[in-house]
């Protein structure tokens, strides 16, 4: 249980905030290089690698390419991969379960990898160079039964009047591209199960024509022991 007294908001913003990195959309010229990231777009693979392809045997699409060793923070489980590249179903948005219509490639090296056209991606997105930004203060999104007990209790039990959530401990919400802090969720109540931990997202884009339904994102989880991958999204 954690023990907060009265003027404990900062201290419990402290103990909530976490590290990410965001990413803009465009606004510089790419550069000429693996160090450059991607959304709409997957330049590489192995040798043997060929395009995904769903479990209902359609071709998966190009969604995301990101170079770690350029980020300004990266999650510890992550901390081994330099490049990680995403495909999509171009059925995904008609099944809950992602599972077998996703394909997240993460590479050690990138000594091996050739160039590669992979097409278009889905859904019309335009590709367009990422830059990453770090950010110090990611919050979680907790509506109600989101937020854990002893954060409630700590909440409750502050001398001063109950203060709310999202307007007096919150900074701001990073509902954009994003590797690290917290996923960015839309509806309440998810969790992606025992030994998952959140790494990334993957979130609607103007500029790049991506609209995730109603400006929804999609949201990446890691196996802490396994390493197996696991994908949700929601919308408005």
């Amino acid at each position: 249980m954690i023990s907060l007294s009265s003027n404990s908001i900062e201290k419990l913003r402290t103990i909530l905030k976490r590290k990410a990195t965001i990413f803009h959309t465009g606004g510089r010229r790419p550069l000429d290089s693996l160090e450059q990231s991607w959304i709409g777009r997957v330049t590489v693979a192995l040798p043997a690698e060929e395009q995904p392809v769903d479990v209902q045997g359609n071709v998966m699409a190009p969604i995301m390419q990101l170079y770690l060793p350029a980020m300004p923070f990266v999650p510890q489980a992550m901390r081994d991969v330099k490049l990680l590249t995403v495909f999509l179903s171009p059925d995904v948005l008609d099944h809950e379960d992602m599972e077998g219509y996703m394909c997240i490639r993460e590479y050690t090296s990138v000594e091996d990898l050739v160039e590669k056209d992979f097409g278009e991606a889905f859904m019309h997105i335009k590709a367009f160079p990422l830059f990453p930004e770090l950010i110090e203060n990611d919050y979680p999104v907790w509506d109600g039964e989101d937020i854990p007990e002893e954060y409630g209790d700590a909440l409750n039990n502050m001398d001063e009047e109950e203060p709310d959530y999202f307007e007096d401990i919150v900074e701001e919400i990073h509902a954009v591209h994003k590797i690290g802090g917290y996923p960015s969720f839309i509806q309440p109540g998810i969790d992606f199960g025992e030994g998952y931990e959140f790494m990334f997202q993957i979130a609607s884009d103007a500029k790049a024509g991506l609209n995730i339904v109603d400006g929804g994102s999609f949201y990446f989880a890691k196996h802490q022991n396994e390493g197996i991958w696991r994908g949700y999204f929601d919308f408005y």
